[in-house]
């Protein structure tokens, strides 16, 4: 009896061995995998077909996969799979806590957002209104929120120049320069990936050279970048372009120009000349490069049609000086040069910020000033004066050819220059730029494919591992096992924009897997829901805070 029971305890003990055995070879070898791809792994180099295999929010392996196992796959059906697309100037900061999910980004193939044109969401001045008085708030409220894309955020010159001197035209004291200097060494060491500017808009408009090489100085101390909005894009770009090349060279600090352009019809044609300039002086040893949106039209601020003195104070100053009649006569004056300028394309005036004057949005001033009864300036100075906040506006201030031109450049990588619309502004049809839904898919589509201007491995390679490079974002942009899993399946033969001026809140077409950090947030078109965006920070962080 006893051996009966001695040899059954010993079959039950083998049986749970087996059991055990065969739960561990059950157990799948990737958490994703996506098979059946044509690799565009983001460095340039010709596509390959193969797999990719997932573990946690890593790459883990690439090659034939046919024999492991996951939990989940994709089959790309012979369609491209590259790295997300990282949009250098997204503009989402805000309308993330409105809408987590950012449709419009994620139907382009947008896994990361930088962003943080001049000014970011923290710090902030002290006051009634301010939410981060640090950015290490902004980037705790940020995480709290969730997010299905990455952000990655400059701290802006704007922000200490706004806290310690406001918005007036002076440079800083030795003493407000020092102010100045620790918070962005505070910014820098709570993750933000470098210092900004936007030269064209308050505060940052009086902001002297020396002021912002003394804060790059800072940020370079800390293996950050310096981005800019320069301080003109149009009669004075050779001007502006010498200020950024200074930046660089004497900061000791990576150089990029957002949105590439040469505004003004006077100007077209000049493109050429702008980057001949930029490749000298990167063949001088200065880290410069920039990026661009595929578009002829930008969108911006209708108060940068005033001259910088009336803006001086902010928005509510501006107006006073509109009710003063010798004051308004100058601002009259110059905008009525503006107008001129711009009399061949328009001036398309967009969002306005009072109900009342609702029926003006989404014309041409020259509409608007006919329906006023009165001359273009005189309208533009209505909706100043009827408006809490500088009415929206798209400038048609670019030529195709330059666009083209500043397409070809292989250190040209891509930014939207917009926020993700979150669903209430699509309802609604709000005034937007079509390129808030159509950048990186136009790229591919219109201009890769169609015109050829690019190849689709160089296309991926510039919204890639070029614009990873370009943000000190090290584990980003390249498919290669050890990276990050930003991963996306697109057709390269339907990926298109679809959005247009007219009807901006259209989604891209083509894609149809997004993956972020190992999860799909995107999958077969449609929507997961899932918020596995992360903070990237920049080097600085110290990872204490």
């Amino acid at each position: 009896m006893r051996r009966l029971v001695a040899g059954g305890l010993r079959c039950a003990v083998i049986a749970a061995l087996c059991a055990s055995c065969a739960t561990t070879v059950r157990k799948p070898t990737f958490d994703l995998k996506i098979i059946n791809g044509r690799i565009v792994d983001g460095t340039g180099a010709p596509w390959y077909r193969g797999d990719i295999g997932v573990r946690g929010d890593t790459i883990a392996a690439i090659g034939d996969l046919s024999n492991d196992t996951a939990a989940t796959t994709i089959d790309a059906h012979d369609r491209a799979v590259s790295p997300g697309f990282i949009d250098l100037l997204g503009q989402s900061q805000r309308s993330v806590f409105l809408d987590p999910h950012l449709e419009a980004k994620l139907r382009q193939g947008v896994t990361t957002e930088v962003t943080g044109e001049g000014f970011s969401p923290g710090p902030e001045k002290a006051g009634p209104n301010a939410h981060y008085p640090r950015l290490l708030d902004y980037f705790r409220a940020l995480e709290r929120n969730g997010s299905a894309i990455n952000f990655a955020l400059f701290v802006g010159a704007s922000n200490p120049r706004e806290i310690v001197i406001g918005n007036v035209d002076r440079a800083p004291t030795v003493e407000e320069m020092r102010a100045m200097e620790a918070i962005v060494d505070q910014a820098m060491r709570e993750g933000a990936i470098g210092l900004s500017t936007s030269l064209i808009y308050l505060p940052a408009m009086y902001s002297t050279t020396d002021e912002i090489i003394d804060l790059a100085k800072v940020a370079a101390k800390y293996g950050g970048v310096y981005f800019s909005h320069i301080r003109d894009e149009g009669d004075k770009i050779d001007d502006a372009l010498d200020e950024a090349f200074r930046i660089g060279r004497e900061a000791h600090i990576p150089v990029n120009i957002w949105h590439l352009k040469v505004s003004g019809p006077e100007n077209w044609g000049r493109m050429p000349h702008v980057l001949e300039r930029i490749e000298q002086a990167r063949a001088e040893g200065i880290d410069v490069a920039a990026n661009m949106y595929p578009y002829v039209a930008s969108s911006t601020s209708l108060s940068t049609l005033a001259p910088d003195w009336a803006l001086e104070g902010g928005y509510t100053e501006f107006q006073k000086r509109l009710q003063d009649p010798a004051q308004r006569a100058r601002i009259v004056e110059a905008l009525h040069d503006q107008v001129v300028r711009r009399r061949d394309r328009g001036i398309w005036v967009g969002h306005i910020a009072n109900p009342a004057l609702a029926q003006y949005e989404k014309q041409f001033i020259e509409q608007i000033a006919s329906q006023m009864g009165t001359t273009p300036e005189e309208a533009l100075v209505r909706l100043f004066l009827e408006t809490p906040s500088s009415p929206s506006v798209i400038f048609f201030s670019m030529s195709e050819p330059d666009v083209e031109a500043a397409m070809k450049e292989p250190w040209v990588s891509f930014g939207s220059d917009s926020g993700a619309q979150p669903p209430a502004a699509r309802a609604a049809n709000a005034p937007a730029h079509p390129r808030g839904y159509g950048t990186f898919p136009r790229v591919l589509g219109h201009y890769a494919r169609d015109l050829k201007l690019v190849s689709l491995e160089e296309g991926v390679r510039r919204m890639t591992s070029q614009a990873a490079d370009r943000a000190h974002l090290a584990d980003r942009g390249i498919l290669r096992p050890g990276m990050k899993a930003d991963v996306v399946v697109f057709d390269p033969e339907r990926i298109r924009d679809v959005a247009t001026y007219e009807n901006p809140h259209q989604f891209s077409e083509g894609v149809d897997d997004v993956i972020v950090n190992g999860v799909a947030v995107l999958r077969d078109g449609t929507m997961t829901n899932a918020l596995p965006g992360r903070v990237l920070r920049g080097e600085g962080w110290d990872g204490r805070r």
